[in-house]
């Protein structure tokens, strides 16, 4: 049986639980109250759909998880994900290394970097001839040190194209996949 959701639903707030990217089963699911960052990430992320609307969050939300996923993967590190990341560690020593524990870790940067991406002022000042502003915006609050890292940086990418005309998903999207 396939079960659809939205993307905002990656934690079950009634137990605690992480549902998001990289659950496949109820046993996968695991605890994250140790990680009050996922919990007001969440929060933020609900806020930023009233605020911009559904549609608007999800590509923000998607091309940002594209961004995120893409630096996550060319550099094995982000300052505030990793803190996070191993207090899931601790917490569930029998699981490391898994793509939940990793997503639920850069779960909070994903819903930072949405919020710059779905906000149209943000995103003219990242698309404008000085985005000095927005890249201060994301070394800041994102990647602790962050600079664009050339042609092939996904940022630097979206910020020269428009990703959004590329998205054709919907607002609903199959349940999570290990990565």
């Amino acid at each position: 049986m396939e079960v659809y959701t939205t993307h905002e639903r990656v934690i079950c707030p009634d137990h605690g639980l992480w549902i998001g990217d990289g659950i496949g089963t109820i046993p996968d699911q695991f605890r994250i109250d140790a990680c009050r960052e996922i919990i007001e990430a969440w929060h933020h992320h609900k806020n930023l759909i009233t605020r911009h609307g559904h549609a608007q969050v999800r590509r923000a939300f998607h091309i940002s998880s594209v961004i995120n996923w893409s630096w996550y993967e060319q550099f094995q590190h982000f300052s505030a994900a990793m803190n996070t990341y191993e207090s899931l560690t601790a917490n569930h020593p029998r699981i490391p290394n898994s793509p939940a524990l990793v997503a639920a870790a850069l779960y909070p940067s994903i819903v930072t970097l949405t919020a710059a991406i779905a906000s149209p002022h943000w995103r003219y000042i990242a698309r404008s001839p000085r985005p000095e502003i927005f890249l201060n915006r994301v070394r800041n609050e994102i990647i602790e040190g962050w600079t664009l890292q050339g042609a092939f940086d996904p940022l630097r990418h979206w910020m020269e194209t428009d990703w959004t005309i590329e998205f054709r998903g919907s607002d609903t999207i199959l349940p999570p996949k290990n990565r």
